[in-house]
Order: structure tokens, then C-alpha cells, then sequence
């Protein structure tokens, strides 16, 4: 009774995020069809039109001219009678269209990949010959739709999608886009007891040098079985080469994309400006999304990430930088030096970006906590090159059983160490020296301020730069 008690309280006090995207209203989970078109950013999610809990899969629809503000429109895709509208991917047609793959969940237990056309991102007509591409199997899901370019400039399609209960990607080509021949697949490796989801596959140079390319491929896991992993989902990558049918991976394992809790299913933008890859997950984990307060909405995304390849320690690592106008509204602020130990409360939406020498600090802790008993604590731990993050308190272990947590990850040392921490409501996302590692966790809170701490060892001072982005900003989901 008490735990159902503190979860009712969060339910009526979450903060709505000011700069990362929320429904008006209602359930969504997996962002779908990233494209950049019309001079606009589209991003299309999964969303329930009637409810607050997962089902009646459609896709939503928002747009953005800066990745900050966005603007929610009409359900673009919706269910139909004995078909739900599962995750997919849109691309840019060479005529101009907006081309959408999606999966057809069907009430008869099956799932195959349809398409559907749109002139103008908001209105959309289905091929009447769908499915266009059918397994006849239960977990054939997940179509992302991506270009390679061969030596002679001639651009083909690519269709990943997953065989998920066979922890597969599997590979589809095609010259038109209407057609398509299969031509591999990738996997099993890594954990079992999971389903593979929402695969993606990237084309970056090493250290901006564009005769070293390599693909990284992206997928999202998820704990499933009788006594499934109580970490719940997340999210991996490999990198390795790719030639336009076949995926061969540099070394045969998974790498984690981002060591919190909650970042899942994140895909890049088809078309984005200059060929960037710019990439977007939901703020979620499936182990406890259905206890996540709705207030009156449920699910969020995270910033937006610009992907790259650096060398470090001698090979190529996937780095995860936020969104420009994350580090604009820093360029902003005042940069000062603190003393540890230090304190302040301020505002719900905040940007911190904090530098230290680890010889002068030793390891160092920083707390974020919330009204709402719960509590994000992150320690620098110099000695050991790790990361320590913990979530805890009352209130959060109210809300689901798994929903406390620890974490240890590897964290390269050098003179100087960074940290940049964006605080929006219940998000709470980390970047650790510009990109190398990142860490997203949920924090609830019941109040318009938090509290930040730092603290060290040796007391050595931390250069500190702090921006408040307007929570007005997105009152009501959009923007």
C-alpha cells in the first residue's frame, strides 16, 4: 500500500520536460521515420491516440526547424481494425516523396513490413499491396531503410529489419525501393535471453579522415523469459564494414551506446543537413515504462545525438555529442571555479558542464536529488579509470523494485576530465569528455527546483558552467 501511495504522489507532480519532445498526451515509446524534409525535422514515435498505456500502436508526428522546439500534428499512421502500426523508418525519394516502412503487427499473431507514401509528412497513403515483404513469421520486425553508395556512385537501398526472437538483423536490397532481394543477415551474438529490436547502420569517418569509413551498427535489446535480466533494455553497437549486402563486424562482440537506464531504440535522421548522423532514443526502459507516471503524458525522448567515430587508445569508439543548441546556451553562460564541497539549488531545466583536473580533485561525486526522495549520484573514480552511477531513495524504489540501480563503466584519464550534465524535469542525461560515454536516467521529481552537490577527495576546485533554458518552453508537450 505504501509504495502504491508514493507512486500516486509522483504521478500528480512529475515536471514536464522544457527542450526535449513529450506528447500532448498520451502513451509513446520507439521514435520511428527520422527524416529531415521540408526544411523541417520529422520525427514519428509510437503512440497510443487513446490512452496512457501501450497499445492501438500508431505513429505520432512532430516537427522541428532546430531540434529544440517542436511542434505536434495530427497521428500520421493510425491502427486499423486487426493491424497495429509497428516501428519503422522514412527516407527521401529521388522524386521528392517521403517514403514510410513500418511493421504490420497482425491480430493473427504475425509481422511484416508495409510501406506508405506522403508528399508532405503529414499525409499519408498506404500501398494497397501490402505487405510488401512477409516472412510469415511472429518477430519480423523493425525496417530501417538506409543508402550505399558503390564505387561507380550507383545508390542502392537497403532495408535492415529484425528476426527478434533470433537475436538476427537480416539485409534487403533493392534499386527502387518497391523491390526487394535478400542478401545476409547478422547475428546471433552477444546475451541471450533477449530480443534483438530497432536496428540502424551508419556510415562515419574515423576522426573526420573519409579514407578511414566504417558502419556502425545499431540495436536495442530487450530482457525477455521467465526470469528476465532485471537491468531491463538497452542499447548496443557494433562497428565494423559493410558492403552493401553483408555486415562483417571488427571484433564479435556488443558494446553499450549509453550506460543509463533509460535510452532505448535510438535511430538516425534519413537526409539530415550535411550528412550528419543524428540520432534519437526514447527515455525509457521496458522493465518499468508501464510505471512510469502519465501526467497526462507517458514517454519521452532524449536529446538529439550527433554520432562520430574518434580513436582512443588506439582504436575507433562511437563518441554521443547533444544537440547544437546545448552547447550555444553554455557558450552563453559564465564559467567559474567552485571550491568542493559545493551546493546549489536551482531550477528543474538546467545545463552544467563541469571541468576538473583529477590530480587536484582525486575522485570526485556529483548528486542530483530531487524533492521526491530519489536521488542521482555519479562519482569519477580517477584511481580505477570508472564511472559509478547510483540511483536510489524512497521514492524511487517506490515506483518499481528495478528502478534503483548501479552502474560501473570505464572512463579514460588524462589531465583534464568533463562532464556535462542536462537536467530537464524527470531527464537526466550525462556526457562524459565531450561524447566518449554517456549515461540517461530517469529522476522524478515533485518540484519546479533540485538540488546539485559536488564533492571530492582532495577538495580540489571545478570549473563550472551552468545555463537555465525557459521551462516555458514546452508547456504542454511540442512546443
Amino acid at each position: 500500500m505504501a509504495a502504491h501511495t508514493a507512486q500516486q504522489t509522483l504521478a500528480g507532480l512529475v515536471v514536464r520536460p522544457a527542450f526535449h519532445f513529450t506528447p500532448r498526451t498520451n502513451w509513446m515509446n520507439d521514435p520511428n521515420g527520422l527524416v529531415y524534409a521540408h526544411d523541417r525535422w520529422h520525427l514519428y514515435f509510437q503512440y497510443n491516440p487513446e490512452g496512457s498505456d501501450w497499445g492501438n500502436m500508431s505513429w505520432g508526428h512532430a516537427t522541428s526547424r532546430d531540434l529544440r522546439h517542436w511542434t505536434e500534428h495530427e497521428v500520421a499512421l493510425p491502427y486499423r481494425a486487426g493491424e497495429q502500426i509497428f516501428s519503422g523508418s522514412a527516407v527521401v525519394a529521388p522524386d521528392g516523396a517521403l517514403i514510410a516502412y513500418y511493421t504490420s503487427a497482425y491480430d493473427d499473431g504475425h509481422q511484416a513490413q508495409s510501406t506508405a507514401r506522403s508528399a508532405d509528412g503529414h499525409h499519408w497513403v498506404s500501398d494497397p499491396g501490402n505487405p510488401v515483404l512477409d516472412r510469415g513469421t511472429s518477430s519480423f520486425r523493425d525496417p530501417k531503410i538506409i543508402r550505399h553508395a558503390g564505387e561507380d556512385g550507383t545508390i542502392t537501398w537497403v532495408m535492415l529489419a529484425v528476426e527478434a526472437d533470433d537475436r538476427q538483423v537480416l539485409f534487403h536490397t533493392s534499386r527502387d525501393l518497391v523491390t526487394w532481394e535478400y542478401s545476409g543477415s547478422y547475428g546471433p551474438l552477444g546475451p541471450e535471453g533477449v530480443v534483438w529490436e530497432c536496428p540502424d547502420l551508419v556510415r562515419l569517418a574515423v576522426d573526420d579522415d573519409e579514407s578511414d569509413q566504417r558502419w556502425v551498427l545499431l540495436l536495442s535489446t530487450n530482457p525477455v523469459g521467465a526470469d528476465p535480466d532485471p537491468e531491463g533494455s538497452s542499447m548496443s553497437a557494433v562497428i565494423g564494414r559493410f558492403d552493401g549486402r553483408v555486415f562483417t563486424s571488427d571484433a564479435e562482440e556488443l558494446t553499450r551506446v549509453d550506460h543509463g537506464r533509460d535510452f532505448y531504440a535510438g535511430v538516425t535522421f534519413d537526409s539530415a543537413p550535411g550528412g550528419r548522423a543524428v540520432m534519437l532514443g526514447w527515455m525509457s526502459n521496458w522493465r518499468y515504462a508501464a510505471d512510469v507516471p502519465a501526467a497526462p503524458w507517458r514517454g519521452a525522448m532524449s536529446l538529439p545525438r550527433q554520432l562520430s567515430l574518434r580513436t582512443l587508445d588506439g582504436m575507433p569508439v562511437l563518441f554521443q555529442e547533444p544537440a547544437e543548441f546545448v552547447g550555444s546556451l553554455l557558450a552563453e553562460a559564465e564559467e567559474t571555479e567552485v571550491a568542493t564541497p559545493w551546493r546549489a539549488r536551482h531550477d528543474v531545466h538546467a545545463l552544467l558542464e563541469l571541468r576538473w583536473a583529477p590530480a587536484q580533485t582525486g575522485a570526485l561525486r556529483y548528486e542530483v536529488r530531487g524533492d521526491a526522495d530519489a536521488v542521482i549520484a555519479v562519482e569519477h573514480l580517477p584511481e580505477f579509470g570508472e564511472v559509478r552511477i547510483t540511483r536510489s531513495g524512497a521514492d524511487a524504489a517506490a515506483l518499481h523494485p528495478d528502478f534503483p540501480s548501479s552502474v560501473v563503466f570505464p572512463l579514460s584519464v588524462s589531465d583534464e576530465a568533463r562532464m556535462l550534465v542536462v537536467i530537464d524535469g524527470p531527464l537526466v542525461e550525462i556526457f562524459f569528455n565531450g561524447g566518449e560515454a554517456t549515461a540517461s536516467h530517469l529522476l522524478f521529481t515533485d518540484s519546479p527546483t533540485v538540488t546539485s552537490h559536488l564533492s571530492s577527495t582532495f577538495g580540489g576546485p571545478v570549473a563550472l558552467r551552468m545555463a537555465r533554458p525557459a521551462a516555458a518552453e514546452n508547456p504542454e508537450g511540442g512546443a
